[in-house]
Protein backbone atom coordinates (compact mmCIF):
# COMPACT_ATOMS: atom_id res chain seq x y z
CA UNK A 1 0.00 0.00 0.00
CA UNK A 2 1.05 3.42 -0.94
CA UNK A 3 1.28 6.42 0.89
CA UNK A 4 -1.76 7.79 -0.67
CA UNK A 5 -3.97 4.73 -0.09
CA UNK A 6 -2.85 4.66 3.16
CA UNK A 7 -4.14 8.28 3.99
CA UNK A 8 -7.09 7.18 1.90
CA UNK A 9 -7.45 4.24 4.14
CA UNK A 10 -7.37 6.30 7.26
CA UNK A 11 -9.72 8.98 5.90
CA UNK A 12 -12.07 5.82 5.13
CA UNK A 13 -11.88 4.13 8.62
CA UNK A 14 -12.30 7.96 10.11
CA UNK A 15 -15.59 7.89 7.94
CA UNK A 16 -16.90 4.37 8.72
CA UNK A 17 -16.51 5.32 12.65
CA UNK A 18 -18.53 8.30 11.82
CA UNK A 19 -21.30 6.07 10.82
CA UNK A 20 -21.57 3.56 13.52
CA UNK A 21 -21.49 6.39 15.83
CA UNK A 22 -24.30 8.22 14.29
CA UNK A 23 -26.21 5.09 13.46
CA UNK A 24 -29.55 6.45 14.41
CA UNK A 25 -29.32 8.86 12.10
CA UNK A 26 -27.49 6.67 9.43
CA UNK A 27 -30.67 4.39 10.10
CA UNK A 28 -32.92 6.63 9.55
CA UNK A 29 -32.80 7.09 5.63
CA UNK A 30 -32.88 3.01 4.27
CA UNK A 31 -30.67 4.09 1.19
CA UNK A 32 -28.31 5.64 3.14
CA UNK A 33 -27.55 2.66 5.50
CA UNK A 34 -27.70 0.44 2.74
CA UNK A 35 -24.74 2.38 1.45
CA UNK A 36 -23.42 3.18 4.91
CA UNK A 37 -22.74 -0.64 4.91
CA UNK A 38 -21.69 -1.38 1.97
CA UNK A 39 -19.34 1.13 2.22
CA UNK A 40 -18.19 -0.08 5.67
CA UNK A 41 -17.63 -3.75 3.99
CA UNK A 42 -15.64 -2.62 1.66
CA UNK A 43 -13.44 -0.92 4.03
CA UNK A 44 -12.85 -4.26 5.69
CA UNK A 45 -12.21 -5.86 2.69
CA UNK A 46 -9.37 -2.75 2.34
CA UNK A 47 -7.82 -4.01 5.56
CA UNK A 48 -8.05 -7.69 4.86
CA UNK A 49 -6.60 -7.48 1.37
CA UNK A 50 -3.94 -4.95 3.30
CA UNK A 51 -2.52 -7.68 5.38
CA UNK A 52 -2.53 -9.90 2.90
CA UNK A 53 -0.55 -8.29 0.56
CA UNK A 54 1.99 -7.56 3.80
CA UNK A 55 2.06 -11.25 4.87
CA UNK A 56 1.75 -12.91 1.10
CA UNK A 57 5.63 -13.17 1.52
CA UNK A 58 6.30 -13.46 5.12
CA UNK A 59 8.52 -15.96 6.21
CA UNK A 60 9.17 -16.48 2.39
CA UNK A 61 11.82 -14.46 2.14
CA UNK A 62 13.18 -15.82 5.30
CA UNK A 63 13.25 -19.53 4.39
CA UNK A 64 15.17 -18.67 1.58
CA UNK A 65 18.20 -17.01 3.20
CA UNK A 66 17.98 -19.87 5.57
CA UNK A 67 18.20 -22.03 2.63
CA UNK A 68 20.86 -20.32 1.32
CA UNK A 69 23.14 -20.04 4.21
CA UNK A 70 22.56 -24.07 4.36
CA UNK A 71 23.72 -24.44 0.93
CA UNK A 72 26.83 -22.51 0.91
CA UNK A 73 27.69 -24.19 4.28
CA UNK A 74 27.24 -27.79 2.23
CA UNK A 75 29.22 -26.48 -0.53
CA UNK A 76 32.60 -24.82 0.62
CA UNK A 77 34.02 -27.90 2.51
CA UNK A 78 33.46 -30.00 -0.63
CA UNK A 79 34.58 -27.64 -3.35
CA UNK A 80 37.76 -26.82 -0.78
CA UNK A 81 38.23 -30.55 -0.86
CA UNK A 82 37.96 -30.88 -4.72
CA UNK A 83 40.10 -27.98 -4.87
CA UNK A 84 42.96 -29.43 -2.22
CA UNK A 85 42.81 -32.62 -4.25
CA UNK A 86 43.21 -30.76 -8.19
CA UNK A 87 46.25 -28.50 -6.64
CA UNK A 88 48.14 -31.86 -5.63
CA UNK A 89 47.40 -33.14 -8.55
CA UNK A 90 48.35 -30.28 -10.55
CA UNK A 91 44.68 -30.19 -12.39
CA UNK A 92 44.88 -26.56 -13.58
CA UNK A 93 41.57 -27.62 -15.18
CA UNK A 94 39.52 -29.02 -11.79
CA UNK A 95 41.25 -26.46 -9.48
CA UNK A 96 39.60 -23.91 -11.57
CA UNK A 97 36.60 -25.23 -11.19
CA UNK A 98 36.15 -26.07 -7.88
CA UNK A 99 37.49 -22.78 -6.75
CA UNK A 100 34.75 -21.09 -4.86
CA UNK A 101 34.60 -18.09 -1.96
CA UNK A 102 31.88 -17.57 0.10
CA UNK A 103 31.84 -14.25 -0.99
CA UNK A 104 31.60 -14.94 -4.11
CA UNK A 105 28.71 -17.75 -3.59
CA UNK A 106 26.46 -14.52 -1.78
CA UNK A 107 27.21 -12.27 -5.12
CA UNK A 108 25.95 -14.51 -6.99
CA UNK A 109 22.05 -14.65 -8.57
CA UNK A 110 19.73 -17.09 -6.95
CA UNK A 111 19.39 -19.48 -9.93
CA UNK A 112 23.13 -19.35 -10.88
CA UNK A 113 24.19 -20.21 -6.60
CA UNK A 114 21.94 -23.32 -7.11
CA UNK A 115 23.40 -24.25 -10.20
CA UNK A 116 27.15 -23.67 -8.61
CA UNK A 117 25.83 -26.09 -5.86
CA UNK A 118 25.29 -28.90 -8.43
CA UNK A 119 28.18 -28.86 -10.27
CA UNK A 120 30.02 -28.84 -7.31
CA UNK A 121 28.44 -31.99 -6.14
CA UNK A 122 29.12 -33.36 -9.80
CA UNK A 123 32.30 -32.73 -10.25
CA UNK A 124 33.33 -34.11 -6.33
CA UNK A 125 31.43 -37.36 -7.32
CA UNK A 126 34.38 -37.13 -10.29
CA UNK A 127 37.16 -37.90 -7.26
CA UNK A 128 35.03 -39.06 -4.59
CA UNK A 129 37.64 -41.77 -3.91
CA UNK A 130 40.28 -39.23 -3.46
CA UNK A 131 38.48 -37.06 -1.13
CA UNK A 132 38.54 -38.97 1.80
CA UNK A 133 41.61 -37.48 3.12
CA UNK A 134 39.43 -34.01 3.44
CA UNK A 135 36.77 -36.35 5.23
CA UNK A 136 34.51 -36.02 2.50
CA UNK A 137 32.19 -38.55 1.75
CA UNK A 138 28.96 -39.47 -0.81
CA UNK A 139 27.02 -38.53 2.45
CA UNK A 140 28.45 -35.20 2.27
CA UNK A 141 27.70 -34.92 -1.52
CA UNK A 142 24.26 -36.41 -0.94
CA UNK A 143 23.88 -33.58 1.46
CA UNK A 144 25.04 -30.53 -0.62
CA UNK A 145 22.66 -32.11 -3.48
CA UNK A 146 19.94 -31.74 -0.97
CA UNK A 147 20.42 -28.39 0.13
CA UNK A 148 20.71 -27.10 -3.51
CA UNK A 149 17.57 -28.47 -4.64
CA UNK A 150 15.71 -26.93 -1.35
CA UNK A 151 17.49 -23.84 -1.80
CA UNK A 152 15.75 -23.71 -5.38
CA UNK A 153 12.43 -24.90 -3.75
CA UNK A 154 13.11 -22.00 -0.89
CA UNK A 155 13.08 -19.40 -4.40
CA UNK A 156 9.99 -20.98 -6.15
CA UNK A 157 8.19 -20.86 -2.82
CA UNK A 158 9.29 -16.47 -2.78
CA UNK A 159 8.20 -16.33 -5.92
CA UNK A 160 5.27 -17.46 -5.37
CA UNK A 161 4.97 -15.29 -2.41
CA UNK A 162 5.95 -11.71 -4.59
CA UNK A 163 3.27 -13.04 -7.39
CA UNK A 164 0.49 -14.03 -4.32
CA UNK A 165 1.17 -10.09 -2.75
CA UNK A 166 0.72 -8.48 -6.88
CA UNK A 167 -2.65 -10.61 -7.14
CA UNK A 168 -4.00 -9.00 -3.55
CA UNK A 169 -2.52 -5.71 -4.71
CA UNK A 170 -4.89 -5.40 -7.47
CA UNK A 171 -7.98 -6.65 -5.44
CA UNK A 172 -7.31 -3.81 -3.11
CA UNK A 173 -6.82 -1.19 -6.12
CA UNK A 174 -10.54 -2.82 -7.31
CA UNK A 175 -11.96 -2.11 -3.24
CA UNK A 176 -10.35 1.89 -3.26
CA UNK A 177 -12.42 2.33 -6.25
CA UNK A 178 -15.30 0.66 -5.08
CA UNK A 179 -15.10 3.04 -1.86
CA UNK A 180 -14.98 6.25 -3.94
CA UNK A 181 -17.55 5.33 -5.68
CA UNK A 182 -19.71 3.71 -3.29
CA UNK A 183 -18.98 8.13 -1.27
CA UNK A 184 -19.54 9.57 -4.66
CA UNK A 185 -22.45 8.32 -6.32
CA UNK A 186 -24.52 6.38 -3.40
CA UNK A 187 -23.58 8.50 0.00
CA UNK A 188 -23.06 12.06 -1.36
CA UNK A 189 -26.06 12.33 -3.22
CA UNK A 190 -28.05 10.26 -0.04
CA UNK A 191 -26.68 13.13 2.07
CA UNK A 192 -28.94 15.49 0.29
CA UNK A 193 -32.37 13.93 1.38
CA UNK A 194 -31.25 14.65 4.83
CA UNK A 195 -30.03 17.72 4.34
CA UNK A 196 -32.20 20.38 5.84
CA UNK A 197 -33.39 18.33 9.17
CA UNK A 198 -29.75 16.60 10.10
CA UNK A 199 -27.27 19.98 8.98
CA UNK A 200 -25.00 19.45 11.74
CA UNK A 201 -24.48 15.41 10.80
CA UNK A 202 -24.25 16.57 7.11
CA UNK A 203 -21.68 19.36 7.56
CA UNK A 204 -19.74 16.61 9.94
CA UNK A 205 -19.66 14.09 7.31
CA UNK A 206 -18.59 16.45 4.22
CA UNK A 207 -15.95 18.10 6.37
CA UNK A 208 -14.65 14.24 6.86
CA UNK A 209 -14.63 14.03 3.18
CA UNK A 210 -12.95 17.32 2.35
CA UNK A 211 -10.55 17.38 5.43
CA UNK A 212 -9.29 14.11 4.27
CA UNK A 213 -9.02 14.82 0.88
CA UNK A 214 -10.73 10.99 -0.11
CA UNK A 215 -11.57 12.60 -3.69
CA UNK A 216 -14.83 14.23 -3.14
CA UNK A 217 -16.36 16.08 -5.44
CA UNK A 218 -19.53 17.64 -3.60
CA UNK A 219 -19.70 19.60 -0.49
CA UNK A 220 -21.68 22.17 1.30
CA UNK A 221 -21.66 25.63 0.15
CA UNK A 222 -19.63 28.52 1.87
CA UNK A 223 -22.23 30.76 4.12
CA UNK A 224 -22.24 33.72 1.57
CA UNK A 225 -20.42 36.86 2.32
CA UNK A 226 -22.92 39.71 2.61
CA UNK A 227 -21.36 42.71 0.56
CA UNK A 228 -19.75 45.71 2.11
CA UNK A 229 -22.14 48.15 1.61
CA UNK A 230 -20.18 51.07 -0.12
CA UNK A 231 -18.81 54.57 1.35
CA UNK A 232 -21.06 57.34 0.86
Amino acid sequence: MNKRQENKLTAYEGIAKFFLDEAETVNSVQVLKESADEFTATVEGIRSKSAETKNASTGKTAVKYQAEDALIAALLPVASAVFIYAKKKNDVELKEKAKVTESGLRLMRDTELASRGEDIAALAEEVLANLAPSNITADSIAALKEKAQAYLESIGARESGVAGRMGARTSMEDLFAKADEILEDEIDPAMELIRATKTQFYNEYFTLRVVKDTGVRHKPEPTPVPAATPAK
